[in-house]
């Protein structure tokens, strides 16, 4: 069985692993950033 290519199932807007663990941790603070003041404002 051969390995996949490097990079070959990123999708097409990263360019490496690196970014898109970055990105997708950025996503995940922000997103946990929104949820906590909307459940602020409606407390």
């Amino acid at each position: 069985m051969e390995s996949p290519k490097r990079g070959q199932d990123l999708p097409p807007f990263v360019k490496s692993w690196t970014q898109f663990y970055w990105l997708l941790a950025g996503w995940l603070v922000f997103l946990i950033l929104i949820f906590y003041l909307f459940t602020q404002y409606f407390e």
